[in-house]
């Protein structure tokens, strides 16, 4: 059993056909979902897929390029918080595109981490070109206390340290499996295994052989192979390893 810990079914082009998608998903083995909020109407449409299937689960929150539109206080975020409502985010500072200012983004990430602490759920954090404002913000909030996912890492190994110091797992995505991303192998390939999940970000991020098309989870299993011969272990071991990986960030998903 392979498990997406990151998709936006609720966002388009995959919103329209989810129930269609997700079957062609478990078809090849992924039978288990997180659908990621990024501003209050999408968290509450992950909310509202996740209660209509026993394997999909949702996240809540708000995505760094939203943070200079959408606040916590004006939205009943409480209301999102369900038994299949399993993390915080996808929630983070992004200053590659910087769609949000860097104060506002600081402060709508900070505010997540709050609402993660408030209900103890773990953290889904997105990260781009920021990881020495990320660093500073996650210790002086003590994120140890939730840990999480770090959503598609792009960061260097030294950060990659301290993140699993903290307790966080490290997800990797359809970039991995693209010809020019040498440096990115590389990391994964010095990474312990222990510390490493994986996703599709679907629709986005589509691996190498569905590149200019749209993302789906079914894709999962290239981004497997490819994380299999990486670590040079069968397809069979990876799936074993990484679910007991999502087990200690996740327990609810992994069913005994």
């Amino acid at each position: 059993m392979w498990i997406d810990l990151h998709t936006h079914l609720n966002h388009d082009p995959l919103y329209e056909n989810w129930r269609e998608i997700y079957k062609k998903a478990r078809k090849v083995g992924v039978k288990e979902l997180i659908v990621v909020g990024f501003d209050f109407e999408s968290s509450k449409t992950a909310v509202e897929i996740s209660l209509l299937e026993d394997d999909i689960f949702a996240s809540i929150g708000i995505h760094p390029h939203d943070a200079d539109s959408i606040n916590y206080k004006d939205f009943p975020w409480e209301s999102l918080i369900t038994s299949k409502t399993i993390a915080i985010g996808e929630i983070g500072l992004d200053y590659y595109k910087q769609y949000s200012p860097k104060e506002k983004q600081i402060e709508i990430f900070r505010e997540g981490i709050n609402l993660a602490k408030k209900y103890n759920l773990p953290l889904i954090i997105h990260c781009r070109d920021a990881y020495q404002d990320l660093i500073k913000i996650l210790k002086e909030e003590k994120v140890w206390e939730v840990k999480g996912v770090m959503h598609s890492f792009s960061g260097s190994y030294e950060i990659a340290k301290i993140l699993v110091d903290w307790g966080f797992l490290l997800s990797f995505s359809g970039p991995i499996t693209y010809p020019n991303a040498h440096r990115l192998r590389e990391l994964v390939s010095k990474i312990p295994l222990d510390f490493i999940v994986i996703e599709t970000d679907s629709p986005y991020l589509s691996p190498q052989s569905q590149r200019g098309k749209v993302n789906e989870p079914s894709n999962l299993i290239e981004i497997a192979q490819k994380l299999a011969e990486i670590k040079n272990i069968s397809l069979e071991e990876l799936e074993v390893r990484i679910q007991k990986n999502i087990k200690k960030i996740f327990p609810k998903i992994i069913k005994e």
